[in-house]
């Protein structure tokens, strides 16, 4: 995504349209059901892993690594002016971040699109919009207009009983697990370092959140198991594009270190200077 008004204005309306979505701001299409389908017949318990939750990971986490990492990878050099080293590395790690939300903003923009264009129904949506043809319909009837009646739940959540294809949760645990355990294989990943065992330790637990998020989608019974998969493969196709397409599968120039420098033979001031004027090497793990 480029770093100019335009980019930064459109990211901004993609997230404006996308919250007014979620909200329940801009109209939706309600999809039919039939009468005493067992499908859509399961009791609203919670979710295992809350909206926040997400979001947490998603926006939060993913920077805070990068961050982390990209401080530890930097390195002064005796001829260029010293600045802060968190600094420095913050505005590398917002480089990568940019790009790393930018697609994340617009795979949740074009999936709440679809949520709102399809509307189908949830596995919970008896319990939480309790529609008032419920008790009127027989056998395999298909309804197709309906009110929500229910007073135990909250608009939101009325609203939402007709959101269920694709998972957003499913998108978003797939696209950040996934990143992040990718970005750490390629930038903190080393069979000398002494964080030989910690960074697979890190990548794992990534991994384990992109499957068991969506996974709890189905044992929670927010979803049906096409909802899932629908929405886990858009992650994935998202972060494919983040990281060979923007990114570069994260093949960014590093700092050239003096250590490095001073090993070699016949070294000067003048030729430590060429180069580090010169075009910085890449670093591949």
């Amino acid at each position: 995504m480029p770093a100019t008004p335009a980019g930064l204005a459109s990211l901004r309306l993609l997230a404006a349209v996308c919250i007014l979505l979620e909200v329940g701001a801009l109209p939706s299409r309600q999809s039919g059901f039939r009468c005493n389908d067992p499908d859509l017949s399961y009791p609203f318990t919670g979710e295992t892993i809350s909206m926040s939750v997400i979001a947490f990971i998603t926006i939060i986490v993913p920077y805070l690594i990068i961050w982390t990492i990209e401080t530890i990878l930097h390195r002064d050099d005796e001829y260029t002016i010293k600045k802060n080293k968190l600094l420095a590395s913050a505005r590398t790690a917002a480089f990568i971040y940019r790009d790393y939300i930018y697609v994340a903003v617009v795979n949740l923009t074009v999936l709440e699109i679809i949520k709102c264009v399809v509307g189908s129904p949830r596995p919970t949506f008896f319990d939480l919009c309790e529609p008032d043809k419920l008790r009127t319909c027989n056998g395999s009837e298909y309804i197709t207009s309906y009110t929500c009646k229910s007073l135990r739940f909250s608009r939101y959540l009325k609203i939402d009983s007709s959101r269920s294809f694709p998972s957003g949760h499913a998108s978003l645990s797939v696209y950040s697990g996934l990143f992040l355990a990718w970005y750490l294989q390629r930038r903190a990943f080393s069979w000398h370092n002494r964080t030989v065992l910690l960074v697979p330790l890190v990548q794992v637990l990534c991994i384990i959140y992109a499957v068991v998020c969506p996974l709890t989608r189905m044992t929670d019974h927010r979803h049906h198991w096409w909802d899932v998969v629908f929405g886990a493969a858009m992650g994935f196709c998202s972060v494919l594009y983040t990281i060979l397409v923007l990114c570069k599968n994260f093949s960014q120039p590093a700092v050239v270190s003096t250590s490095d420098i001073s090993s070699s033979d016949g070294n000067n001031h003048q030729s430590v200077r060429r180069l580090l004027s010169s075009q910085p090497r890449v670093v591949v793990p």
